[in-house]
């Protein structure tokens, strides 16, 4: 079946139209924000992804992937920390140690508007005392330490390429001063149930506008500030028509 081009997968979710394109059902995955102290605040590693990647190609990510069999039944809360740890081992080197468990702050599901889509955690943690990350295999070619506010304001004035949850990432980390702090910051998210957040297309009188959708409770987010974002944060997938 030959791929329908994004002006019409966007057209045909924002009305519905399942004839026109059927989205994939989304891969559970993970992926993990690695966190160091610097002199004046936190800095997170961050890779760029490969042009030639079918999925967030050229784009700056945290490590992760897709998860696999051995990382445990799909029902299994446990599955995607696992998930977590053996991707960051394999793209960095870096095996986390059993404690502190990486801390579980965010759920985002890839746009029905796109044809290759994740349904992911996203997990933080400190780097681990002695361990330095190397960038590993082929799906990256490219990484870095970079204080979250740093990369956003490369991303705003185009010079690195930021996937919403990335930047919805590095937005909740920007405002602490030291890992510790960002830990504890969102320890207390994790308190409560973390919502599946998915930007959403929808057709309004002057054309087609981007939302956010919590998948579980089946409710619209009206204002980004309702999951820690700025008010004026879109949703916005790069490469899709506005």
């Amino acid at each position: 079946m030959t791929l329908p081009d994004a002006a019409t997968r966007l057209l045909a979710v924002a009305d519905g139209r399942t004839d026109l394109w059927q989205p994939p059902a989304p891969r559970r995955a993970a992926t993990v924000a690695l966190l160091r102290d610097r002199p004046d605040g936190v800095e997170v590693y961050l890779m760029r992804r490969a042009d030639t990647m079918a999925a967030a190609a050229a784009m700056h990510v945290f490590p992760g992937g897709s998860l696999e069999p051995g990382d445990g039944p799909l029902t299994d809360p446990a599955t995607t920390l696992a998930a977590a740890r053996r991707e960051l081992l394999e793209e960095t080197g870096v095996a986390l140690p059993d404690r502190p468990t990486p801390v579980r702050f965010a759920r985002w599901i890839t746009p029905a508007v796109l044809p290759h889509r994740h349904d992911t955690d996203f997990f933080a943690v400190a780097l681990p005392e002695g361990h330095t990350p190397t960038l590993l295999g082929t799906e990256a070619i490219a990484a870095d330490w970079c204080p979250p506010a740093v990369a956003l304001a490369q991303a705003a004035a185009g010079q690195i390429g930021l996937l919403p949850p990335t930047s919805a990432a590095l937005h909740l980390l920007a405002g602490y001063t030291s890992v510790a702090a960002a830990l504890r910051g969102l320890a207390v998210l994790a308190t409560s149930p973390v919502p599946a957040l998915m930007p959403v297309p929808v057709r309004t009188s002057t054309g087609i506008e981007w939302t956010l959708e919590d998948v579980l409770g089946r409710r619209r987010i009206n204002d980004p500030a309702e999951v820690g974002l700025p008010s004026d944060w879109r949703p916005l997938p790069p490469g899709l028509p506005a």
